[in-house]
């Protein structure tokens, strides 16, 4: 890894399960090139080749792709990063990765056994880490050292790192040189009292999004309401030429109602005193129905950011759940990138994607670790 260019020479990095690609992006982002993406549905598969056009995008069952043709398709693959789909169930004294409904889980480990390369990424939910007691895990890296990795676990918050969103993702982390380390926190989200020292606070719902214009339930505007108007909203502008995906979701009357009653910050279910009885949801998950406040950063995004029944997901300011735009803004995925699919295919892969931005934060830390394993092998 020599030359000028800090980022030269990088590995190449195989996405498995790339979805939208917010992995591959944050990679991208980070220097690397991102020559190989795997995906089974043709929607996801599509909105990885509109974005990363230099990249092949085998769309299909990974559990049917054989291992002579793994080795021959990504041989040289310096990298491979993945968010396996998991259940972490099983029968008791069951090894968990025996489990069927593991399989995906056991497929990220048999391309790293075939492939080999020098660091990998597993991402999944938080709650993947106490599942079964941590037993999952530990059959994880238990597998990744008897191949030679050392191995790296973490929680890694999205506000950390200077992305508006309360998300947190496990991530799992294997060089086969030099110690796995995860970055260290860039930005802060503190309700009050004593600001940490160094860091900057994580932009806001209104930071990530203040610059986008107002639109009521069922409307649409292609038209940004102004210039930007903080350093996130000129990152998330850069190379867009116009405003797509800011359309409000389509609400009924009852919805739009029970909407005008719910105070920031708040469910429904926290102000029953406040809200009529005709419009008082019957039931609900305890974060659904809930309107978004704008002085922090915002709740996570789920596959049903649209939909204030099953997410918290109210506007701020106006009585109707997120755009597209807005969800993926908080998810840090630039105005320009492309979306494939109709409302809901694009919902769900904004929904399910790894922020592009904690992606980037990771991957520049790999890329470090890389080049001092470079530089000490060169002394």
């Amino acid at each position: 890894m020599s030359g000028s260019d800090p980022f030269t020479q990088l590995p190449p990095v195989l996405d498995l399960f790339s979805g939208a690609g917010g992995l591959s992006q944050g990679f991208a982002n980070a220097g690397f090139a991102v020559p190989y993406a795997v995906d089974n549905w043709d929607v996801a598969c599509e909105t990885h080749r509109l974005n990363h056009p230099r990249s092949e995008t085998l769309c299909g069952d990974i559990r049917e792709v054989s291992d002579k043709e793994i080795e021959r398709r990504f041989a040289d693959a310096g990298i491979v990063v993945g968010g396996p789909p998991c259940q972490g169930f099983s029968t008791a004294g069951k090894q968990l990765l025996d489990d069927p409904r593991n399989r995906l889980v056991e497929e990220f480990i048999r391309v790293v056994a075939i492939v080999q390369p020098e660091a990998f990424l597993l991402e999944n939910v938080e709650g993947l880490a106490k599942r079964s007691g941590g037993q999952l895990v530990a059959e994880l890296r238990s597998r990744f050292e008897a191949m030679g990795y050392l191995v790296a676990q973490q929680i890694l918050a999205a506000v950390d790192f200077g992305i508006p969103q309360k998300r947190r993702r496990f991530m799992m982390l294997g060089l086969r040189a030099g110690l796995p380390v995860f970055p260290v926190p860039t930005h802060h989200f503190r309700r009050g009292g004593q600001q940490p020292l160094g860091l900057e606070p994580a932009p806001t719902f209104d930071d990530a999004t203040s610059d986008l214009p107002a639109v009521a339930a069922g409307e649409e505007n292609g038209t940004y309401a102004g210039p930007p108007r903080n350093r996130f909203q000129e990152s998330m502008r850069e190379g867009a030429t116009d405003l797509t995906l800011h359309k409000a979701p389509s609400h009924k009357p009852h919805m739009v109602a029970l909407m005008k009653h719910i105070p920031q910050g708040a469910s429904a279910f926290d102000v029953p005193d406040q809200i009529p009885d005709e419009l008082m949801p019957k039931s609900g998950f305890p974060n659904s129905y809930a309107r978004i406040r704008p002085d922090q950063p915002g709740p996570t995004i789920t596959r049903n950011f649209t939909t204030p029944s099953s997410a918290n997901c109210i506007h701020p300011h106006h009585d109707r759940a997120l755009t597209l735009r807005e969800g993926a803004r908080l998810q840090t995925f630039p105005d320009r990138y492309r979306f494939a699919g109709n409302f809901g295919d694009m919902r769900l892969q904004i929904g399910n994607a790894v922020p592009p931005n904690l992606a980037e934060a990771v991957a520049r830390h790999v890329a470090s670790a890389l080049r001092q394993q470079e530089t000490l092998r060169a002394s």
